[in-house]
């Protein structure tokens, strides 16, 4: 599971990619970049501390 770096959102998803990786864009605060938060969801825990 992705999220956005900046507001923790999962509403995130890929707009362009290629050799050099990924850009993501972030449909709740605008985020775009390459940075992008991966977890395991078995493995996230509580999502209040988010």
């Amino acid at each position: 599971m992705l999220r956005c770096p900046k507001c923790r959102s999962k509403e995130i998803y890929p707009v362009a990619g290629g050799y050099a990786g990924w850009l993501y864009r972030c449909k709740k605060c605008g985020y775009q970049g390459a940075l992008v938060l991966e977890y395991d969801e078995k493995e996230s825990g509580d999502e209040r501390r988010w």
